[in-house]
């Protein structure tokens, strides 16, 4: 029998509210996370160094899977970050792809911060002509060449090794860069 364990899942808040998502989390007892920054706002009056948080509308919290349910249903939450099945008209959790986030990546992120509070996030780009992999899903591991820009957060992919080129817009966060 397996043990089930808490894993660390991505919450997309509704805007602005990745403070008091955070704030309701804690006060229910759930390990959660909200990566903050430090930035100088110049008012006309004044200048005023703040923390904001470090992934705009995103936060994360430790949980059984059965917490889940409870999560949703508080009004600062918008969804938990998955792939593949469309999780928003998804029922089941077990037809969702989360990310594997550990406990080893919570912690980068607060080092970093610790050491850079004025960090800025910036989304990976991959750009035509570059080798990647694919890191999820049926096809994880295999190999293909960035054929367009990417649009949004989709990309369109030529995979290696077929007889014929197959092409496909999959999510940028399935991708990785190929060794």
């Amino acid at each position: 029998m397996l043990a089930v364990q808490k894993k660390w899942f991505q919450i997309y808040t509704q805007p602005n509210c990745e403070k008091s998502l955070y704030q309701k989390l804690v006060q229910l007892g759930i390990e959660a996370f909200l990566p903050v920054r430090k930035v100088q706002k110049q008012w006309s009056d004044r200048v005023k160094t703040i923390e904001e948080p470090a992934f705009k509308s995103y936060i994360f919290a430790k949980l059984f899977s059965e917490e889940m349910r409870m999560i949703e249903k508080l009004s600062e939450f918008g969804f938990f970050v998955s792939y593949g099945n469309n999780a928003k008209n998804s029922q089941r959790v077990s037809e969702r792809l989360f990310p594997n986030i550990t406990d080893q990546h919570i912690s980068t992120i607060a080092e970093v911060l610790a050491a850079f509070p004025e960090a800025e996030l910036q989304q990976k780009q991959f750009k035509k002509g570059e080798r990647i992999v694919l890191n999820n899903g049926n096809l994880k591991g295999y190999q293909g060449v960035i054929v367009e820009s990417p649009k949004g957060k989709k990309v369109a992919v030529e995979l290696i090794g077929l007889n014929q080129s197959l092409l496909m817009t999959i999510p940028q966060t399935m991708l990785q860069y190929a060794a």
